[in-house]
């Protein structure tokens, strides 16, 4: 085909392409800047928040428990969910190489043979005409649409955008599902340590009731000091029994997490502690939280693949000019087929052009949708990006006030025990009523109870806190993920 040709093909379509128009179609939505939220962590001088880098991808070592390393190996290596998340990954890479073969052009081999009755009163003279007649073809055909107006760029650009939003989706489920491995053995730890309290508390009520006993038969208490007894030994009983449950609904809990059922041996033995080192911000939170956290990453990747989704929308309304050609042989004949020769050589070349004159409102209609689907995507991106800076806000306020009642709560334990010790000591000597030997256990109790629950709670802090802040993500360079 000649170049006047298409020239001709060209100023047609170009003088056309305003039959149907995108003019008066746009967003509404705008996405924030992390700069303009109100938001100040102030790192203290009580060396509970200091300025400091981001957490490791390997955060969870910064708690210095071998027994948990082993149980994040195997989670990470053997969760179902994670699993899935990563498969999702591969699909969406596919789908991305898939968008830009369309960039190139196509070669196909395609070869046939038949048989076939031509009619005798059909537009085939004899011999062909009211015979039986042979045909082949073999060709070689290429085919290619050109992107004048970006229609498969964009495509390519969604697709790609769609992928590394699977990629921090999957980073995102690496992390909640590592932040939920630290949770649940922490918690377990703090169940093992609250049924250790309950277990001593029980013994102490059981040799109080001796105790009690005693002092009843010589006539040294009142036998309702025994009844008493008898009833501080079996509300403490229950208290062994709600802790044993709780500790194995744990165990189950943690095994789910393993990829196991809930009968796994779990080989973990008590050791709660609490987290007193200083946890570090980074200077700059907010907007460096855009590349510091997975799902604050794949929703920004998912607003830049619907704006390109847009560019391809409003290529549709131009016009779209494709090449194609074929090589090759074909033959018909009476007998036989003489396929594969000099004689039976065919070629073939022409350009297409289509382009939209009236189509009842679907291409607008379409670009509406298009445009809708982008200001959906960046109010997600807004309000991921405001619940983001709040968990870091929320783990703040939190780190800072349960240090803050660690240190009153051990003056506290320690003035309970000591009451605990002097009022036993009184009434071992006659000196004080068993009442009062209630009233400071129950004190006791409390506290070491309290004691427990702050120190699984300032465990947690510090997880939620890395989770707040990424655990360690950072989103990784566009040419490295492609490989």
């Amino acid at each position: 085909m000649s170049r006047t040709t298409w020239a001709l093909l060209l100023s047609i379509a170009v003088s056309l392409a305003g039959c149907v128009s995108y003019s008066g179609i746009h967003g509404e939505s705008q996405a924030l800047a992390p700069g303009s939220l109100a938001f100040d962590p102030k790192p203290g001088a009580d060396g509970v928040l200091v300025p400091g880098d981001w957490p490791r991808a390997d955060w969870w070592t910064m708690f210095g428990d071998a027994k948990l390393d082993a149980l994040m190996r195997q989670a990470l290596a053997g969760n179902p969910s994670l699993r899935a998340a990563e498969a999702r990954v591969r699909s969406a890479r596919a789908a991305a190489d898939a968008a830009g073969a369309s960039l190139y052009p196509t070669l196909d081999l395609n070869a046939s043979a038949n048989r076939e009755r031509f009619s005798a009163n059909d537009i085939y003279p004899p011999p062909f005409g009211g015979s039986w007649v042979n045909q082949g073809r073999t060709t070689l055909d290429f085919s290619y649409e050109f992107d004048f107006w970006g229609k498969h760029r964009n495509e390519l650009r969604a697709a790609i955008g769609d992928a590394r939003a699977a990629a921090a989706d999957a980073a995102q489920a690496h992390l909640v599902l590592a932040a939920a491995v630290a949770q649940s053995y922490f918690q377990l730890q703090s169940d093992l340590a609250s049924l250790a309290v309950a277990q001593d508390t029980l013994a102490e009520r059981e040799g109080l009731r001796e105790l009690n006993r005693v002092r009843t038969s010589r006539g040294l208490e009142v036998a309702i000091a025994v009844r008493q007894s008898d009833q501080q030994v079996a509300s403490a009983s229950v208290e062994v029994s709600a802790a044993e449950a709780a500790v194995q609904v744990d165990r189950h809990q943690l095994a789910a997490l393993l990829g196991q059922g809930p009968d796994a041996a779990l080989d973990i033995q008590p050791a709660l502690h609490t987290y007193d080192q200083a946890l570090e911000l980074p200077a700059n939170l907010p907007a460096d939280l855009l590349a510091r956290r997975p799902d604050i990453a794949a929703q920004r990747f998912r607003l830049e693949a619907a704006a390109a989704q847009i560019g391809a929308a409003k290529a549709d309304f131009f016009p779209n000019v494709d090449l194609t050609a074929f090589i090759g042989f074909g033959a018909t004949a009476v007998t036989g087929l003489n396929l594969l020769t000099a004689s039976s050589r065919i070629a073939g070349v022409g350009p297409a052009l289509h382009l939209p004159i009236f189509d009842a409102g679907r291409l607008r209609a379409n670009l509406r949708g298009r445009y809708g689907g982008y200001d959906a995507a960046v109010e997600q991106y807004n309000q991921t990006l405001l619940d983001a800076l709040r968990q870091v806000a929320d783990q703040i306020a939190g780190v800072r006030a349960v240090n803050q009642q660690l240190a009153h709560q051990a003056v506290a334990l320690a003035a309970a025990e000591d009451a605990h010790r002097l009022t036993l000591d009184r009434y071992r000597a006659g000196l004080t009523s068993y009442l009062d030997v209630l009233v400071n256990e129950e004190r006791l109790l409390a506290e070491r109870v309290n004691r427990v629950r702050l120190q699984g709670r300032s465990l947690a802090l510090a997880v939620d806190m890395i989770r707040a802040l990424g655990g360690g993500y950072r989103v990784p360079d566009a040419a490295a993920e492609r490989m």
